[in-house]
């Protein structure tokens, strides 16, 4: 068995391209921003992505496991936790 492992980034940061809706499984992030997270290898690596409001940064909406990334567009699985069930 494959162990998976945790990446991170300290302090990676962005904004959303365009809104998320509830069952979206790709967040694409502001152009140019993407490069600020880890690149995980699907099926061995992921990080955890957290979002949360512009106007209010304390607030975590949800904490995603992105599994892989292109440029800017994260592949995500969702529902690790869930504090809305809004579109963001």
């Amino acid at each position: 068995m494959t162990a998976i492992i945790e990446l991170y980034a300290n302090n990676a940061y962005s904004t959303l391209e365009s809104a998320l809706s509830n069952t979206a499984t790709t967040v694409n992030l502001a152009t140019g921003t993407g490069a600020r997270f880890p690149n995980p290898t699907p099926g061995t690596q992921f990080f955890r992505l957290t979002i949360t409001s512009q106007s209010s940064p304390n607030t975590i909406f949800e904490i995603m496991y992105v599994t892989q990334r292109s440029t800017d567009a994260l592949t995500v699985q969702r529902g690790w936790i869930v504090c809305c069930e809004e579109d963001l």
